[in-house]
């Protein structure tokens, strides 16, 4: 037998109703509904817990239990296991009514109940007795669904299902929902392993989840991020997920909507208002309310702001009830000492606080502030402080810690902080305090936010010694984030040179922005030394964010000269330093974090890239950081492309141009024209591509770009653009000579990721000019070093083409020993295999003059389906897969399966090389 129990609250029993029950609607499952996202991994723990007595669903309102236990019940008719369903509500802690609507519920599926008459002459307990013998005696399993438990309070009652559980046959269940922990008997069932707890974590909805039923489920138009910032902001919580696909339903600016809903949304609140705070008692509503201001919290915390507003609450008490009820609250540690709440009841809660007791609130926040000032903890105290309104108090400790702040890179709390205090012109008399506004604003907000900033600063700051050298260490700063790196290098060594020797934040940031510098220059020794030594003055406890640009100052130093996997590492390291908090992301980590991405990027690792990217990209398109505008965006493109995402990769090529235009910098500009180019290259459409290389040819942009060594046009540059097309229309001749030249030129200086692409180029075209023994050298070449370091993208990035050239290289093993003969060709072999994406065995079979565009092209005039190939040509018009569904009058999971089936039989990597193959074909145009 199962026993599954729904949702359990905490309201009071109300009067028992009189018997007969009317009993239809609880014995009867809620109906389906149109829209539920399959919860499989969460039904799979619960049909495979054999072993447990009591399947428990665990979980604050609107967590989705009755959802499961219905999909967990569907499971159950499939496999002819006996269930029955029964709703609990208050009426039931009436014991007599109880014994009814159990045995109403189990009586079809327990032959032995039908002789049993509730209301009868048996009393209670013989009647109870009965329920018990009868269940314990049948011989075979099954499952009852009790949902709604929390409604049963009374002890009677609950010792009644404790001893029906206990008695339950071998292979029976109960399965129930409920909002906090029952009365029966946990521990012991736990303990002797017959109990499954299912708890909020698992009923929370992952982003993938999210992305499925707001798009596929509720048919919603949305984008990635909007996915994100939902999933971030509803932390999972499917009521709350409903409620926002029901407004986006109407709205024709999702995005703006997403990026505004919260707890304060009017249906979220009356959904909490009704469903949640209505049920609480009332010391648990005031209780609830008064902490709502604390972002996190324990029970001396919360005695303090209680007792301010003169409320003595038994706050440890109270969050052990809260906890068991499951209101919304979330355990930060492991004891369960410290808590916060669900972000959005949080919200709830503040704008409940703000309409009934708005004069409490300053209070309540600067007893907060007293308590974190006697524990040591200035931050929380500087912010509950400001919330009060209480510059008296906040003022000295903001003096005190604004500049360790701004070392470990907290410039987002520095400038919401300091933003208001600007604005009410309290900081004039504070010269530290302004430059540090000045700083935070620049790396939170961007140069153009910084400079009139730092342009209007007064005597007071350039009178302060110490101020005054904070400042100057900004103006390169500025001129950096603006593409002026000409004027950047010709004034940091000055400013060094005039900073005093006490100025420690300014002098490290100037020798870390040197040897950002010295690399774009191309002076890599240079650069590596001035990091170090960046590096080397910087004790454990010193800037967080020096350390994190510096060492992703050698981390691009060490991708430009091809070593992938120390960069990785070294990456990592960076972008960990101060993100154990949220808070203290600092444009330091997205610095490095951009870096980590195009570096996972390369070696194929496109997820994790694109979580990266997910991250930082919003940071740094407020910022505009050249170099890491241009990467984070186009790696992002070419990751959409890869996921057969041509909308979005277009799109995002698009907000990188726009960018550039806001900003006024046109090498952003010219760089997303260059990679739109390269990527109307690899599709075939080799018109377009010329266009727009022709869009982006500033001369003298490029003259620039060639004397330095940029991170953003490391690879990718007008020229590059160019040879590719050149060498894909047939004109190699034209750009050989060119490549040869730029290959010994990068070799030269040691840029090796460079010369990687250069050799891929020079390849093809040396191959397309029928000089293919130079061309299999070249190439070897460029195969031992991708394979040592793990270079995947630099050859899945090109067109299909060089695929026809790893193929005769792979039939020729000796070519991939190094020049001197020695070393084992096993590793380049097994890295050209996976390239290849066959077993060894096929490629050795492949004739090596034969390439395979070609095969494939005459695959596809064989193989491919009419339908395919429609669905081949509005992918080539640039269509989505939503756009091609729409066209096609099919849904867009059919137009997914046979993108994978044209690529199964075309052997074709993504849907660009599908395309490319097909239009070789003759079947597209």
């Amino acid at each position: 037998m199962r026993l599954l129990i729904a949702d359990a609250g905490a309201p009071a029993p109300a009067p028992a109703a009189p018997l007969p029950v009317p009993l239809a609607g609880k014995l009867r499952p809620p109906l389906d509904t149109a829209f539920e996202l399959p919860r499989t991994e969460v039904c799979e723990r619960i049909f495979n817990a054999g072993a447990a007595r009591l399947v428990l669903l665990r979980a604050p309102a609107g967590f989705g239990k009755t959802t499961v236990m219905l999909q967990v019940r569907r499971r159950f008719e499939e496999t002819g296991l006996p269930h029955a369903w029964l709703t609990l509500d208050r009426a039931d802690n009436d014991v007599g009514r109880l014994l009814a609507v159990l045995i109403a519920a189990l009586e079809p599926l327990i032959p032995a109940l039908r002789r049993l008459q509730p209301g009868g002459p048996a009393g209670a307990d013989e009647l109870a007795f009965a329920l018990i013998d009868a269940v314990a005696a049948h011989p075979t399993p099954f499952a009852l669904f009790l949902d709604d438990l929390e409604e049963l309070q009374g002890a009677v009652g609950l010792g009644l299902l404790q001893e029906l559980i206990a008695q339950l046959p071998r292979g029976a269940q109960l399965i129930a929902g409920s909002r906090g922990a029952p009365e029966l008997g946990l521990g012991r069932l736990r303990a002797r392993g017959r109990l499954l707890e299912i708890e909020p974590e698992q009923l929370r909805f992952s982003e993938a989840e999210v992305d499925g039923y707001l798009r596929e489920r509720r048919g919603l138009a949305l984008q990635p991020e909007d996915i994100r910032r939902l999933h971030r902001s509803t932390e999972g919580w499917v009521a709350a997920l409903w409620l926002a696909s029901v407004t986006l339903e109407d709205r024709d600016e999702p995005g703006r909507f997403i990026a505004g809903f919260s707890g304060s949304n009017a249906a979220v609140m009356d959904y909490l208002m009704e469903d949640v705070l209505a049920r609480q008692s009332e010391t648990v509503r005031a209780f609830l309310l008064h902490t709502s201001i604390l972002a996190r919290f324990d029970a001396s915390l919360c005695d303090a702001v209680c007792a301010a507003v003169g409320e003595q609450h038994d706050s440890a008490g109270l969050l052990r009830a809260i906890d068991q009820a499951h209101l919304f609250l979330i355990p930060l540690q492991a004891d369960r000492s410290e808590f916060r709440y669900h972000g959005m009841f949080a919200e709830f809660l503040r704008a409940q606080l703000r309409r009934q007791h708005p004069g409490r609130i300053a209070v309540l926040h600067r007893a907060a502030a007293d308590w974190f000032l006697a524990s040591a903890r200035p931050v929380p105290a500087i912010e509950h402080g400001l919330a009060a309104g209480d510059l008296d108090f906040a003022l000295p400790l903001l003096r005190a810690h604004a500049q360790p702040l701004l070392d470990q890179g907290r410039v987002r709390m520095l400038s919401r902080w300091l933003d208001p205090l600007h604005k009410a012109g309290r900081l004039h008399d504070q010269p530290l305090l302004q430059v540090v506004h000045a700083w935070a604003v620049c790396l939170a907000d961007g140069p153009r936010a910084a400079g009139p900033l730092a342009d209007a600063l007064g005597p007071a700051v350039h009178d302060d010694p110490h101020s005054h050298a904070i400042l100057l260490a900004l103006q390169p700063l500025l001129l950096v984030l603006t593409d002026r790196t000409d004027e950047a290098m010709d004034s940091v060594a000055p400013l060094l040179k005039a900073l005093p020797s006490s100025a420690s934040f300014a002098r490290s940031f100037l020798e870390v922005v040197l040897a950002n510098l010295s690399m774009i220059a191309g002076r890599y020794p240079e650069a590596l030394r001035l990091a170090d030594a960046a590096r080397s003055r910087q004790p454990a406890h010193a800037s967080s964010f020096n350390f994190a640009i510096s060492e992703a100052a050698e981390g691009a130093v060490d991708l430009t000269q091809g070593r992938l996997h120390k960069a990785l590492a070294r990456l990592r390291l960076a972008v960990s330093a101060g993100a154990a908090d949220s808070t203290r992301a600092t444009n330091g980590n997205a610095m490095a974090g951009v870096l980590l991405a195009e570096a996972l990027y390369e070696a194929d690792q496109c997820e994790q890239a694109e979580r990266l990217l997910a991250v930082y990209i919003p940071l740094i398109r407020r910022v505009g950081i050249p170099d890491q505008l241009i990467s984070a965006h186009i790696v992002m493109a070419r990751i959409a492309r890869e996921q057969g995402d041509a909308d979005r990769a277009q799109r995002l090529l698009t907000e990188l141009e726009h960018i550039g235009h806001r900003e006024g910098l046109p090498r952003v500009v010219a760089c997303a024209r260059v990679e739109r180019a390269r990527s109307l290259v690899v599709e075939g459409r080799l018109a377009q591509a010329h266009a727009e290389l022709e869009r982006c040819n500033d001369k003298a942009l490029w003259r620039r770009v060639s004397r330095l060594s940029l991170r953003a046009n490391e690879v990718e540059t007008h020229d590059v653009g160019l040879a590719r097309w050149s060498i894909a229309s047939g004109h190699a001749d034209e750009v050989a000579d060119l490549l040869r030249r730029q290959l010994d030129a990068a070799e030269r200086a040691h840029r090796e990721r460079r010369a990687l692409t250069l050799r891929l180029l020079l390849a093809q075209a040396l191959y397309r000019l029928d000089q293919r023994n130079k061309a299999m050298r070249v190439l070897a070449k460029a195969v031992r070093q991708a394979a040592a370091e793990g270079y995947v993208r630099a050859f899945l990035d090109e067109d299909a083409y060089l695929l026809t050239l790893l193929r005769d290289l792979r039939a020729v093993p000796t070519l991939l020993l190094d020049g001197a003969g020695e070393g084992s060709a096993d590793a380049p072999l097994a890295f050209i295999d996976r390239l290849l994406r066959e077993p060894p065995a096929a490629a050795a079979e492949a004739r090596p003059s034969e390439a395979p565009g070609v095969r494939s092209a005459a695959a596809a005039s064989e193989l491919l389906t009419r339908k395919e190939i429609q669905v081949m040509r509005l992918a080539a018009e640039g269509l989505s897969n939503d756009d091609i569904a729409e066209r096609l009058f099919v849904a867009e999971t059919t137009v997914r399966t046979h993108l994978r089936n044209i690529n199964v039989k075309l052997d074709a990597r993504n849907r660009m090389e599908a395309i490319a193959l097909t239009r070789k074909a003759g079947l597209i145009p």
